[in-house]
């Protein structure tokens, strides 16, 4: 055997090696990625998921770094025929795509994690060094997209594969009857309190895809020309969708912020109260920013000139609606509040996070946070009058 042949034993090999070790724990990393946001900002379990969610993700980095290494260093073939083999059928398509996306996934979550300041292990040991200088709100944003599109991805390749083999054994129509209720024995144990839009895309949007895309494949006689535009569309659809399901503008679509227009307050305005007035003990502060956690999904509580997905908050009592320095998501409709003479008083915070679509229609902020009760929303007011008292 010669030493070139010796070599391209090894790297297949190798490159065996790490892609199973990568798919289970992407596996593994696609099951608790679901679960995590669903448990309660700041609790002891989320933030322990949170780690390994950001562990894992380091470390599936890792290992595609290593795969894209091995696969460029094994002989036989030039670059130019290994990418026109990568992309030559649906199946090589897909599972390249599926590569390339996740890649990008994992780049914009680094790039979030140490946005926040936050330390990305590989193997759970090593820290990986900062090497990505992104915003947390666009960096956000695209991991999000481009992990809605791997998961989808993901699943679509191991659906398409098992009808294959199904359709083997029984009609077409009983396979992708076996395969949707595996779909939904798979995903149902989710936890209660699944957002109704992830609900949607998971039990309906998702497995509806594979359908169309799976008829549309099986019947075209010319099959390129169908998997093309529909992996196409998917990428698009994907690409917006934390837009249509939370309403978080893509970063092509931030504005500079909107140059201020002063206003008059519409309402007498209440001056804020000293910290002391507002929490007699700590207790009490620690019990309202334990209510207030969820707010920090999308939101900074501490002095700083950068925003989340939503503007920093500290300061915000009493100020002039849609006119945080250097915030450039604001609407329109935000923008107009403000310069009607809405301004942030205990009875306007009230009223927009009650019913924020009611209050100012048009508004971006995607409430997901029930303040019915009157002793929470107390809470939550006071928190935000604390971190805005001087």
């Amino acid at each position: 055997m010669t030493k070139k042949n010796r070599l391209g034993g090894f790297l297949e090999q190798a490159g065996l090696f790490f892609s199973v070790m990568f798919y289970v724990l992407f596996a593994w990393h696609q099951w608790w990625s679901g679960v995590s946001p669903r448990l309660i900002r700041g609790s002891p379990e989320r933030v322990e998921i949170h780690h390994a969610h950001v562990s894992i993700g380091a470390t599936l980095f890792i290992f595609l770094i290593l795969g894209l290494i091995i696969w460029l260093a094994k002989p036989g073939q030039r670059l130019s025929e290994k990418l026109k083999r990568s992309f030559s059928g649906v199946s090589s398509t897909a599972l390249s795509l599926f590569f390339i996306f996740i890649f990008f996934a994992i780049l914009c979550g680094l790039a979030q994690s140490w946005a926040k300041g936050e330390e990305a292990h590989f193997l759970g040991v090593f820290a990986l060094p900062h090497f990505l200088n992104w915003s947390w709100g666009t960096a956000g944003y695209m991991h999000s997209a481009f992990a809605n599109s791997t998961s989808a991805l993901f699943s679509g390749i191991v659906f398409v594969f098992l009808f294959s083999k199904l359709k083997n054994y029984v009609k077409p129509g009983m396979a992708v009857a076996l395969l949707m209720l595996l779909h939904l024995v798979v995903n149902l144990p989710k936890p209660p309190s699944l957002h109704p839009i992830a609900a949607f895309g998971t039990y309906v949007m998702t497995p509806s895809f594979y359908l169309i895309g799976l008829a549309l494949y099986s019947w075209a006689p010319r099959r390129q020309f169908v998997y093309w535009p529909v992996f196409l569309l998917f990428f698009v659809f994907f690409l917006y969708l934390p837009y249509f399901a939370f309403k978080v503008l893509p970063p092509w679509h931030v504005k500079p912020a909107a140059e201020t227009v002063s206003a008059t307050p519409s309402e007498a305005l209440i001056p804020i109260r000293s910290r002391n007035d507002i929490f007699v003990d700590s207790d009490a502060l620690a019990a309202a920013k334990e209510q207030s956690s969820w707010c920090s999904q999308c939101h900074n509580f501490e002095p700083s000139e950068s925003h989340l997905l939503g503007p920093n908050l500290v300061g915000v009592f009493n100020t002039q609606a849609g006119t945080v320095e250097g915030y450039g998501r604001n609407s329109e409709a935000m923008v107009e509040a403000g310069r009607s003479g809405i301004f942030w008083s205990r009875q306007n915070l009230e009223s927009y996070l009650a019913d924020g679509q009611t209050f100012i229609p048009g508004n971006l902020m995607n409430q997901q946070t029930d303040l019915s009760d009157p002793e929470a929303m107390a809470k939550v007011l006071d928190y935000l009058e604390y971190i805005s008292a001087p």
